[in-house]
C-alpha cells in the first residue's frame, strides 16, 4: 500500500460492515408472522409501526434516558396498543428472543467484505465502535465470519461503555484500548452524524460510506467518501 499515517482503522458495524437494515427487516417480519402476539395481524402495518416507534425512541436510548430493555419493550407495547393488545414483560422478552434468532439467521458472510478486511488487516490494526446492544454485536461479527479479525477486546459497544456515538467518550474508549492517538486513526461508517462528524470531532479522520450518494451536510470535510466498503483498500493505496 501507499504511504500512510494511519495505524488504526475503526469501523461502524451496522450498515457499514454488512446490511443490518435488511437483516433487521427479515428477522422482524419473520417474528411478526410467527409470534402469538402478532401472527394474526397485518404484517406490513405491524412492521411499519414498530419500525416507526423504534426510530422515535432511539434518541431516548442514545441519550441514556431509557435502558435497552425499556427501549425494546416500549416499542412493542406502543405497536401492539394500536390493535388494542397489551404486552407483558415476559411476552416482550419472548418476542425479542425470537427476533434475535431470526435476525442472526438472516446475517450471512459477504466474501467481498471479508477479502477487503483481510487486505486492510495486513497494514492496519482494526477495530469496531458500534451503537447497540452487547447481546447482538459479538454474534453479528461471528455470523459475518470476521471474528478472527475483530476479537472481542477490539469491539467497543455503546451499551458496555455507557456512551453512544457521536459522544467523544466512546471514541476515546476505543483509542485507550489500542493505545493510539486520534491522528493515527481512521474511522469508517455510514451515518454522517454518529460516525463521520462524531469521529472528526474526536480528532480522527473519517471515511463516509455513502451508497445513496447523499449530499454531505455543510461543515467538516471527511477524509474521503465512497459508495461501498470494498473501495477502501484502493482508496488508501493512493497518496492523499
Amino acid at each position: 500500500m501507499g504511504e500512510k499515517t494511519h495505524k488504526l482503522i475503526l469501523f461502524d458495524l451496522d450498515d457499514t460492515l454488512f446490511d443490518y437494515t435488511k437483516s433487521f427487516e427479515a428477522g422482524m417480519r419473520q417474528t411478526i408472522r410467527q409470534h402469538r402476539l402478532s401472527a394474526d395481524l397485518d404484517e406490513d402495518r405491524f412492521y411499519r409501526r414498530l419500525k416507526a416507534y423504534s426510530e422515535e425512541l432511539w434518541p431516548d436510548l442514545i441519550e441514556n434516558r431509557i435502558s435497552l430493555q425499556e427501549y425494546r419493550h416500549t416499542r412493542l407495547v406502543k405497536t401492539a396498543a394500536e390493535w388494542g393488545r397489551t404486552v407483558g414483560e415476559e411476552e416482550s422478552r419472548d418476542f425479542q428472543r425470537m427476533f434475535l434468532a431470526a435476525c442472526f439467521e438472516a446475517i450471512v458472510p459477504e466474501p467481498n467484505v471479508q477479502a477487503c478486511l483481510h487486505e486492510l488487516a495486513a497494514d492496519y490494526r482494526l477495530g469496531i465502535v458500534t451503537n447497540g446492544p452487547e447481546d447482538m454485536a459479538y454474534t453479528k461479527v461471528e455470523r459475518l465470519g470476521i471474528a478472527h479479525l475483530f476479537p472481542r477486546e477490539s469491539i467497543v459497544i455503546s451499551e458496555k461503555v455507557g456512551h453512544h456515538k457521536p459522544d467523544p467518550r466512546i471514541f476515546s474508549a476505543a483509542l485507550e484500548i489500542f493505545g493510539l492517538q486520534p491522528g493515527e486513526t481512521l474511522f469508517v461508517g455510514d451515518n454522517w452524524e454518529a460516525d463521520v462528524a462524531g469521529a472528526m470531532a474526536a480528532g480522527m479522520d473519517a471515511v463516509w460510506i455513502n451508497p445513496h450518494k447523499l449530499a454531505p451536510p455543510s461543515g467538516p470535510v471527511p477524509y474521503a467518501v465512497v459508495e461501498r466498503l470494498v473501495q477502501l483498500p484502493a482508496l488508501l493505496a493512493r497518496p492523499m
